[in-house]
């Protein structure tokens, strides 16, 4: 018969026929064993107070792989059981730590000092430094326009930016945004560190375009190292000439697909009056999708004067004539190498170029600047700095 266990206060003390809670409770101690991994931190054994006994297992009924000291990364950890205390106090007496992390800090060899010191440059280090030191460059329009070598260079941007026709005037439509500007002063020093010419740019702010209004896509083949170094390797083993071009405002030439906006440069506002801002037709310095309309014109020139475009480096470009021979361009940005044994295409392919772009002939490739680095010329042929 099962005993009526609805009006008992307790279903235990029904079934054993004692209060659970009695202050007698034995105390009772189970060694157990806890699976671990072979490389994880392994713990101490603890005391583990519960709040009800536990009935103790049967020793016979565990199976082999439970069993103590059948487990190599096993570590016994001693459980008591004792009488049933208040809930407040169910983990007043657990004592677990807290792993703190704490970062090793990393000195520098030499310590860190406020102040620039020359002492341990070489006497052409120390030269080169204070030759370029005293070189001031303005911090804005109006002190560039205040300075008579800065002017002139701030002019002569303006004045390619008109010849280009980069922009028309216009209204800015509803819901379009323009693109901020700025310019940028810096001194152009030749090899030897001597000034060569002040250069001002102006600049479009294009961390302001939004992708899908007013830029697309914006990826540009540069030469690979690679191809630059065999091209050289080529032309000294065979005893071509070498030729540096340099493409004046480069990204001036590329055409614009978008429509894009920009704000009147500053300290030139007076001209546009009643709100009208830029309206580019040509690419700026700036824009995202400048260098790629830069190179997409340029590539289409230079097919239109019968060259042929590689297609394991885009930005080599050969011919072959009747005769067997060959003209080799790359273009590294803005930068032009031009080799090969037909001479008379060569000379051809400048006049060509001079047309479309404003060209600087650089001339002999021997002991000019490249963007790739510096070469130089010795019994070998070109080698680079």
């Amino acid at each position: 018969m099962v005993p009526d266990l609805t009006n008992s206060s307790s279903g235990r003390e029904t079934l054993l026929g004692k209060d659970p809670n009695q202050d007698n409770h034995p105390t009772t101690e189970l060694l157990v064993y806890t699976r671990q991994k072979s490389h994880a931190n392994r713990e101490q054994p603890h005391l583990v107070q519960d709040q009800s006994a536990f009935p103790r297992p049967d020793p016979d009924l565990l199976t082999d792989k439970h069993k103590p000291g059948n487990t190599s990364d096993s570590q016994p950890i001693s459980i008591t059981h004792l009488p049933s205390t208040p809930q407040s106090n169910v983990f007043s007496n657990l004592d677990i730590p807290i792993a703190n992390r704490k970062g090793v800090r990393k000195c520098t060899i030499h310590p860190i000092v406020k102040y620039l010191s020359y002492h341990r440059l070489s006497e052409n280090y120390k030269a080169f430094t204070s030759k370029i030191s005293h070189l001031v460059i303005p911090r804005n329009i109006q002190e560039a326009l205040g300075h008579p070598n800065w002017k002139v260079a701030v002019m002569e941007e303006m004045n390619a930016l008109a010849k280009n026709k980069t922009w028309v005037v216009d209204k800015l439509p509803k819901g379009k945004k323009t693109v901020g500007c700025k310019w940028v002063f810096t001194n152009k020093c030749r090899a030897d560190g001597s000034l060569e010419r002040h250069k001002a740019r102006l600049v479009a702010k294009g961390f302001t375009q939004t992708y899908g209004l007013d830029y697309q896509e914006t990826f540009a083949p540069v030469a690979k190292i690679n191809t630059i170094r065999i091209l050289l390797s080529v032309a000294v083993n065979i005893n071509w000439p070498l030729h540096q071009l340099d493409i004046k405002n480069a990204f001036l030439n590329g055409n614009l697909e978008e429509e894009v906006f920009m704000d009147p440069p500053p300290g030139f506002e007076g001209e546009f009056k009643n709100g009208k801002v830029c309206k580019l037709v040509k690419s700026l310095y700036g824009l995202k999708q400048s260098p790629r309309a830069w190179f997409e014109k340029f590539g289409k020139v230079v097919r239109r004067f019968g060259y042929n475009q590689s297609q394991g480096d885009h930005t080599l470009f050969f011919k072959h004539s009747s005769g067997g021979k060959k003209a080799i361009l790359i273009v590294y940005v803005d930068d032009i190498i031009m080799t090969g044994d037909d001479i008379e295409e060569i000379r051809r392919l400048k006049q060509l170029l001079a047309q479309e772009f404003e060209v600087k002939d650089l001339g002999d490739l021997k002991h000019n600047y490249f963007s790739y680095g510096q070469l130089g010329n010795d019994m070998a042929g070109p080698t680079r700095r």
